[in-house]
């Protein structure tokens, strides 16, 4: 059969969505930054050879993390309002958008620059203000970053497309900022010290970053592809309408429990090669290697989330995947077991791979379906409020990062004296829990109906076709 041509229309718009997606790249790299590195930075492992800067370091990171997160979390919504409700020639996201990418990019890379020698409360206070201003500055940008990626695709299959470009994007921001333990070897071996290795990437990434950032704010045409017209609703009122789908609210607590134990995954996983798998130094290394490993199969398996999502539906592929976590997570949490029967290395690699498929699938699915429930309000109501709807689900997002951020340091440093140092006990429990949240997650997912939700999309789509 031949490949259908594109017209010089559709042409543009591939192009458009494509520069779209560079933002996901940028979020990525942040995300590794601020997820995995900083507190390896602030709340080293021991023998990592990386000083302490923070006078009792994981309690006084978790503190500055947590309350940057729930700053975020209640700053999100107003942002939200703001975009739903704003009137510009150049629609209502991308002028948000635009503001924040100067504050974010500088406050990224600050963040690893803690400037005064040894621990002390001057470092505190220096990671405490860049850390504020990035959560606010990211904010300002990602929330209606998000909302407009629901709104410029309408169709319930193509959205499914093009929130597979996004998480492709995604993946390869997350691939370019996981080289950083792999290339650490060679800058130490180099006589660069591990503290300046990590600020450089800090430094680094942050730019780089930038420019992904930049791409979408200023050469997408937001206007051309979305409805720029202002919403009315007051915040509280749209805050409060998200919560009248059961549908939405089921997937928020379920995304609440599964984000949880993806934070704490995502944070502790230099710490579980290292300090539970046995791996050691090399545990830095290989944690780039699993997560090649999971990102190369999840990247392939994407046309098979989609066929999957055709013909078994979201909410299926989502069990799917939350399933194969449960037995992941608990296979760390009993690692002593594991690695009785096979070697730490194996066990490693094992992971990557068989993590791989559920990653793609929900990187992508549960977007989409949030994004079809944006859509359903706005064909029920005739208002534009997907920043809200998107919004919402990051608050609850926020406050589960809230909770892990705050907690995980603590957690990870049990027993250790003053609480400076990530211990092997510490390390396990949070692998217990990332265990018993992901269940909770599944168990949540089964309540959830999105062929409803499709269905009432697709036959608004098909009216609104026959009428043009």
């Amino acid at each position: 059969m031949a490949k259908k041509q594109l017209t010089d229309e559709e042409k543009r718009k591939k192009q458009a969505l494509t520069r779209f997606c560079f933002g996901d790249m940028a979020r990525s790299l942040f995300n590794g930054l601020i997820t995995t590195y900083l507190m390896a930075l602030y709340v080293p492992a021991e023998g990592s050879g990386i000083p302490q800067k923070l006078v009792f370091g994981a309690v006084a990171f978790a503190i500055m993390r947590g309350i940057g997160a729930i700053i975020d979390a209640f700053i999100d919504p107003w942002i939200a309002s703001k975009s739903d409700r704003l009137h510009n020639k150049n629609g209502k996201r991308v002028p948000f958008m635009r503001l924040a990418v100067i504050p974010w990019v500088v406050s990224g890379a600050l963040l690893g620059l803690a400037p005064f020698q040894g621990a002390s409360l001057a470092n505190t206070i220096w990671v405490g203000i860049m850390m504020s201003i990035y959560f606010i500055s990211s904010s300002l940008y990602l929330v209606p970053f998000s909302a407009l990626a629901t709104e410029i695709v309408t169709d319930t299959e193509d959205r499914m497309k093009f929130f597979t470009q996004e998480t492709f994007f995604f993946v390869l921001g997350s691939a370019l900022v996981y080289i950083a333990p792999i290339l650490r070897g060679v800058f130490v071996s180099q006589g660069v010290s591990p503290l300046n290795y990590w600020q450089g990437v800090f430094i680094v990434v942050s730019l780089i970053a930038g420019i992904f950032v930049f791409i979408p704010a200023y050469t997408f045409p937001e206007t051309e592809y979305a409805k720029a017209e202002p919403s009315y609703t007051p915040l509280l009122t749209s805050f409060k309408r998200t919560f009248q789908y059961k549908n939405y609210l089921i997937l928020t607590v379920a995304y609440f429990f599964m984000w949880v134990a993806f934070q704490f995954f995502n944070t502790t996983l230099l710490y579980y090669l290292r300090l539970l798998i046995g791996l050691g130094d090399a545990g830095d290394t290989y944690a780039t290697i699993v997560m090649a490993i999971a990102m190369l199969i999840g990247v392939a398996s994407y046309p098979l989330v989609n066929k999957g999502v055709k013909k078994y539906g979201k909410k299926t592929m989502i069990l799917f995947a939350c399933a194969v976590y449960t037995v992941l997570y608990s296979s760390i949490a009993l690692h002593e077991v594991i690695t009785r029967v096979m070697s730490p290395v194996t066990f490693s690699i094992l992971l990557g791979v068989l993590i791989g498929f559920p990653i793609s699938i929900t990187n992508i699915v549960p977007n989409a379906a949030f994004a079809d429930i944006a859509q359903l309000d706005q064909i029920r109501t005739g208002e534009d409020n997907a920043a809200m709807f998107m919004t919402v689900r990051a608050f609850i997002q926020q406050l589960g990062q809230s909770a892990v951020v705050a907690l995980c340091p603590i957690i990870i440093a049990y027993n250790s004296p003053g609480y400076a140092l990530a211990t092997a006990e510490g390390v396990q429990v949070t692998a217990v829990i990332i265990s018993i949240t992901i269940f909770i997650a599944l168990i949540c997912y089964l309540f959830f109906d999105d062929k409803q939700t499709t269905a009432e999309i697709d036959a608004y789509n098909r009216t609104k076709g026959e009428v043009q």
